[in-house]
């Protein structure tokens, strides 16, 4: 099956606005679990949103599907890294600790953002917190950088 893949040029938040919007509206998994997601603000190295937990995003005890999270975090973390870096990256790890449930029929909030950013790596934080404020979920993301044509500039996001 060829690649309708166009290439990419990232770096800025309105690349990662352009990554974000691109990714949720093509024919994809993540268009799938992310349908909903909505209110995207970027900064450099920042990524937050909020995601409706409808009825077709919860597991059998009616709170958010572990597997949506963890999407989440994928996502959301690397739209926060294209506001800094060149590539999107390869997915190397991703974890998610569970906290608490996001019940359907309320928003949790996505916060990711860039911890740093290597030659060869990069590392991505992502909170997800519930309309009272807990959190649902914490999670990290690293991803390889492959190499455009030779090495690219890189900024670390300041704390």
């Amino acid at each position: 099956m060829a690649s309708s893949a166009r290439p990419f040029v990232g770096g800025t938040p309105e690349a990662a606005r352009a990554f974000l919007d691109t990714l949720l509206s093509s024919e994809s998994f993540d268009r799938t679990a992310l349908e909903g997601l909505k209110d995207a603000r970027f900064s450099e190295g920042r990524c937050r949103c909020a995601f409706p937990v409808g009825r077709e995003k919860t597991n059998r005890y009616g709170t958010l599907h572990g597997g949506c999270i963890a999407t989440l975090v994928d996502v959301v973390s690397t739209a926060a890294l294209v506001t800094q870096c060149d590539h999107p990256g390869v997915s190397v790890n991703i974890d998610v600790a569970y906290m608490s449930p996001g019940p359907a029929g309320e928003e949790v909030q996505v916060d990711a953002r860039v911890v740093k950013v290597g030659a060869n790596l990069a590392f991505m934080e992502v909170t997800v917190t519930s309309g009272d404020g807990k959190v649902v979920a914490k999670g990290s993301h690293t991803k390889y950088l492959p190499r455009t044509n030779g090495p690219a500039p890189r900024r670390t996001a300041k704390l």
